[in-house]
């Protein structure tokens, strides 16, 4: 016998495939085969300083979310330890910005702010863009 599953409705469904029962009007049951997908897989976080030319730019990469936040932290020291400086955000690789993730920013922004500076997000993948939408820091966090 191949691989695959016994359904919900009765049936054998591929691997892959999930099939489940729609009762009709007279009683009887339809199977539908419904193809499954696999959620996208979700590289490791990275996190790369540059400074030059009066700007520090922040590029994250990957999953942005506890694993990172060690070197995130260390970021952020850096950021409020350097002399007053813009920072600029580049998000276009994140595939999953979690709660650490945007809490660095957060902080990278208060810090910058504190020191009469401005820290902005200029490019950001859709993931991060949903992320920050729900959690409502896109204007905090100057997202263009």
């Amino acid at each position: 016998m191949g691989s695959g599953a016994w359904s919900d409705a009765g049936g054998f469904a591929p691997p892959g495939e999930t099939t489940f029962g729609a009762p009709r009007a007279d009683g009887v049951s339809r199977a539908t085969t419904v193809p499954q997908t696999l959620p996208p897989v979700e590289r490791p976080g990275s996190v790369r300083v540059e400074n030059g030319g009066g700007l520090l730019r922040i590029r994250l990469t990957g999953a942005v979310d506890a694993v990172l936040a060690p070197r995130l932290d260390a970021v952020v020291s850096s950021v409020v330890a350097a002399q007053p400086i813009d920072v600029r955000f580049d998000l276009t690789e994140v595939d999953f910005l979690g709660s650490h993730g945007m809490a660095f920013l957060v902080r990278v922004q208060h810090a910058a702010r504190a020191a009469g500076c401005v820290a902005t997000v200029e490019a950001v993948s859709r993931h991060a863009r949903v992320a920050l939408h729900i959690a409502g820091l896109e204007h905090y966090l100057n997202v263009s």
